[in-house]
């Protein structure tokens, strides 16, 4: 039976300019389950980031629970989120968040060090990392000396070096050209057969099909939840056309 990693039960969250309260989710319920990957796809201002960033610790929500492996985290304080963020979650961003100054070893080692990992250790399991993403001639290269595919690799063995419970993906393809965004897609379905949780935030159709399962989320709301199928891959595109036109169901802020 498969282990519910992720349980997101009447989440909401509010921003506010000033007194106006400006309304990012307005109950959102999900559940990933270990070894799953999904993608998370919505319109700009749709809530998708803001769902992300609760689901990596990097923000609380406003109401409801938030469960990572059966832990409320959603009322965690900020030295605990870190730890948790430390410990069990990988993140991959679209502009690859790579420190310039650092090879690419060096930038995939620095959250273990933040994890306390000793040096030799720390070293081994950053280089298992690059070489298993293919970059074992790149190892000394620092960012700017290597291609946009290439950063997008150290970044996501910077984010699986540590063996995370949860991997995290923004856009991880915007940044790139269509078939090199087909190589780091034909990564994330190798990282998720090999067992890791992948959730991908996306705009793009074309990364949902990679995925088994597609949250649409409109205006703060799931509006759809479906899974891909394995033969014939219900294209993000068929999820979208059966949506109800913008504005339907719609929660009241």
């Amino acid at each position: 039976m498969s282990t519910i990693m992720v349980d997101v039960c009447s989440v909401t969250k509010d921003y506010y300019i000033g007194k106006i309260r400006i309304p990012a989710l307005r109950g959102v319920d999900l559940q990933i389950t270990s070894g799953e990957m999904v993608a998370i796809m919505g319109p700009s201002g749709s809530g998708k980031s803001t769902l992300m960033n609760i689901l990596g610790c990097l923000d609380r929500p406003s109401g409801g629970s938030y469960k990572l492996h059966g832990e409320e985290v959603s009322k965690k304080n900020d030295a605990q989120l870190a730890e948790i963020r430390n410990n069990a979650v990988g993140f991959i961003f679209q502009s690859f968040n790579l420190l310039p100054q650092l090879t690419a070893l060096e930038n995939v080692e620095l959250p273990l060090i933040y994890r306390g990992l000793a040096g030799k250790n720390r070293r081994a399991q950053a280089l298992n990392a690059l070489v298993r993403l293919g970059l074992k001639e790149r190892l000394h290269h620092r960012p700017k000396e290597l291609s946009g595919g290439e950063q997008q690799r150290v970044a996501i063995a910077r984010a699986v070096a540590a063996e995370p419970e949860i991997v995290l993906a923004d856009e991880p393809t915007g940044a790139l050209d269509s078939r090199t965004g087909e190589e780091i897609l034909a990564l994330f379905q190798e990282l998720h057969a090999q067992g890791n949780t992948v959730v991908v935030v996306t705009h793009d159709p074309n990364v949902a099909y990679h995925c088994e399962r597609v949250m649409y989320l409109e205006d703060g709301i799931v509006v759809a939840n479906e899974p891909v199928r394995a033969k014939d891959y219900l294209l993000a595109e068929e999820v979208l056309a059966a949506l109800p036109p913008t504005g339907e169901g719609d929660a009241k802020a």
